[in-house]
């Protein structure tokens, strides 16, 4: 059960940028009127379950093909030569394109398993499939980089990338490390790490693509539909003003569907050449290999603890891979640090290996950064004889919001029953065990423009709010409403939301948990503006100026005499033929930056079996004013689960030998089922002085470390990388006896 709390007093934000002051009269009432801040259903929500709502595996066009990519099964290889030959015997082929040229040497060489190197068109899915399989490709298998340890040892193949298997990467010093090891009364030496997990979106990355002359309509399942417009036009060599993206409804991104993927252009490339309509889809497999993964992180820390509990130094020298191009970095440490000086050091480097790039992933680097840094924290409070929780007030930053995570982490540890729990391990009878662990997180969350919005209001009563983003399958459709309806007295479903198309304007993509931030302030001030041209047009007629007017209860009434009203359908009627419209950007000052939380979890461990099970997870978090009670929820709950799953299921694994993934697929690569997950206590808290301030992301940051310190509280051994797979807890169950 979800809980909506006040912060306690006083409770701004420390070290947040100040922002230039808003208009008065188009900023956030202290109050909102009837709509924001209340629990919302999603508008959408009949159409989806329904089967109604037209996602882009959905579309269909006259004479559509379909396309098929074809990929390299090697991790590393030459494209010798391409034959198509078989392919356009198969019945219904239409159209092939070559994406890796054998001839030539810039681009015949193909990094991962999954790259592309042909694709064809057909009449029928099933058709496609069949010429993909008859394109005969010739290679020359080269060396290639497959495990990240022996790149780190020098023991993998020289000369598969242009710079070196190992590159550095971001290095800081800060302060007199020795000083600080020499001040410490304990010192701790452990190597941490985390794990390469991939996109499992439950819909997969498609794209439709029509040309009408010289012009190109695209449907995708995006996060953004401008981002793919811009994408298509670069990649294509035609003016951005040719190309039309929609993006009606999206099932999961999570990062990586911001920009367009490979299959997004070759799906256009086929559709020019068969000059009809092509849908190119992934297959489950496919998700797996190319559309991009989470990082993996490790880092091997000295990190030293005053008698007091402080932290006085820490020197860490950190790597992880995100494939064949891309970096890993991740912050650490994470949140934590005792004194303004900040005494430390750390050496990053980034390890290419041939596989699939890494895309960003929901709070890209920080649930790694979390999950080192609070095993460390643990350990570091045991070694001093404190409660974590206190052990972590005492290393909480003297600048940004201290005050709140501590607030949190007192308040939290109450309610979860903090008191309850026992020192390291379990020394209760039997082989179920129970622990309680805890972690922070932060995120930006930060608003940005351009943003514009659009509003109409016609005659008959109608209300259109028309903008440039997206829903992701967040309820940014039903957002749009509530602030919409907030500004004008009226209630969401009045008001008709139109997003998911180009043709509505500019916007960012739904990333880095954004768009709320960056949309709603324009939303609102369009629709106030929209209202202030209605409200000219009404004054005469109830005898007042514009300014003794307000909008409430779906009607426009007089400030200080209620009863002299006009209905919001008799009100409008006084417009006229042509509809009142407005425009508005996205302002400073109506979003914030920076978010806070803190989770509890609770798990069970069997110590025979090794099987974890999570009984409960308590989070506290901050996200601004709060707009829609029930979608921000939403995105806690789901931020819990994802993590939930990087701390126990997911793991992408590598054939040692070949580099080939052994399970792209959903019956070996694990996620988890309803009966795993556990009771999630939401607690968020509103603070509407703040405006508004994304959600998205943070919830995902801490579970995992949360959880993994929950399994130690209860097994008393440190599992100290993940998955926390039965046979990692056996086996460190083993070490420790």
């Amino acid at each position: 059960m979800a809980k909506d709390q006040q912060p306690p007093a006083g409770g701004g934000r420390g070290g947040a940028p100040q922002q230039p002051p808003v208009d008065p009269k188009y900023n956030w009432p202290s109050t909102p009127k009837t709509v924001v801040g209340t629990r919302v259903k999603r508008l959408d929500g009949p159409d989806k379950v329904s089967g109604r709502a037209k996602y882009t595996f959905d579309v269909k066009r006259p004479g559509m093909l379909y396309g098929r990519a074809v990929r390299s099964p090697y991790p590393r290889a030459r494209v010798l030569s391409i034959d198509f030959s078989d392919a356009e015997k198969v019945p219904g082929f239409k159209a092939s394109l070559v994406v890796r040229d054998p001839a030539d040497p810039k681009t015949n060489v193909v990094l991962f398993q999954g790259d592309e190197i042909a694709a064809v068109a057909a009449d029928t899915e099933e058709h496609a499939i069949d010429a993909a399989r008859a394109v005969k490709v010739q290679f020359e298998p080269l060396p290639a980089v497959i495990s990240v340890d022996s790149a780190i040892a020098g023991r993998a193949p020289e000369g598969v990338f242009p710079n070196g298997n190992v590159r550095a990467g971001n290095a800081q010093e800060v302060g007199d490390l020795a000083a600080g090891f020499q001040a410490a009364a304990h010192t701790l030496e452990q190597t941490y790490s985390t794990h390469v997990i991939t996109h499992v979106c439950m819909e997969a990355h498609g794209t439709v693509c029509e040309w009408e002359g010289d012009k190109l309509t695209a449907w995708v399942s995006t996060q953004g539909v401008n981002s793919a417009r811009d994408n298509f036009a670069s990649g294509l060599g035609i003016p951005q003003a040719n190309v039309r993206v929609i993006c009606q409804y999206m099932g999961g991104g999570f990062g990586s569907k911001l920009q367009l993927g490979p299959e997004g252009l070759i799906c256009a490339k086929l559709a020019k050449q068969a000059w009809v309509p092509v849908k190119l889809t992934l297959d489950r497999k496919e998700e797996h290999l190319v559309t991009g993964n989470r990082p993996s992180a490790a880092a091997k820390i000295k990190v030293g603890v005053g008698a007091d509990g402080k932290i006085t130094a820490l020197d860490a020298e950190s790597w992880g891979t995100g494939g064949a191009g891309a970096n890993s970095g991740f912050p650490l440490p994470y949140i934590y640090h005792s004194t303004p000086t900040d005494t430390r050091r750390r050496v990053h480097k980034d390890v290419y290996i041939n596989t699939g790039l890494q895309r960003p992933m929901r709070a890209p680097g920080h649930p790694q950064g979390s999950f080192i840094t609070e095993i460390m924290m643990d350990e570091l409070a045991d070694l001093v004889k404190m409660d974590p929780v206190e052990f972590r007030i005492k290393n909480l930053p003297p600048e940004g919001p201290a005050a709140m995570w501590a607030s949190y982490l007192r308040e939290g540890a109450q309610e979860f029953g903090w008191s309850k729990r026992h020192p390291t391990g379990d020394s209760t009878a039997g082989s179920i065990k129970t622990g309680m662990g805890v972690a922070i997180c932060t995120w930006g969350g930060s608003g940005r423009g351009p943003s514009p919005a659009h509003c109409e209001i016609a005659s008959d009563g109608s209300v259109t709010m028309r903008l440039g983003t997206q829903d992701i399958g967040t309820g940014q459709r039903t957002l749009v409403a509530m602030v919409t309806a907030d500004a004008l007295g009226l209630q969401p479903s009045q008001i008709t939301p139109q997003i998911g198309d180009t043709q509505y304007g500019v916007s960012a993509g739904s990333g880095g948990s954004t768009t709320a931030a960056s949309t709603s302030p324009g939303i609102r001030i369009a629709a106030l503006k929209a209202l202030e041209a209605l409200m000219d047009k009404v004054a005469p007629a109830l005898g007042v100026t514009a300014d003794a007017l307000v909008a409430s209860g779906g009607s426009i009434q007089v400030k200080d005499t209620p009863s002299k009203r006009l209905s919001w359908a008799d009100a409008c009627k006084r417009i006229g033929p042509q509809p009142i419209t407005a425009d508005a950007e996205w302002q400073p000052g109506m979003s914030s930056v920076n978010t806070s939380g803190v989770q509890f979890a609770e798990a069970k461990v069997d110590i025979k079996t090794g099987i974890v099970r999570v009984t409960r997870v308590l989070a506290y978090q901050d996200c601004g004013l709060v707009l829609n009670q029930l979608t921000a929820e939403s995105q806690v709950y789901g931020g819990v689960i994802g993590s939930l799953n990087f701390a126990l299921y997911e793991d992408r694994i590598l054939d040692r030998r070949t580099g080939q993934m052994v399970n792209p697929n959903m019956e070996w690569y694990l996620l988890a089922g309803m009966s795993d997950i556990p009771h999630i206590d939401v607690r968020l808290k509103n603070m509407p002085e703040r405006g508004v301030v994304g959600v998205g992301e943070p919830p995902t940051v801490p579970t995992a470390a949360a959880i993994a310190l929950a399994v130690r509280n209860a097994i008393g051994a440190t599992v100290r990388s993940l998955p926390l797979t039965p046979a990692k807890i056996l086996e460190t169950l083993s070490q420790k006896a």
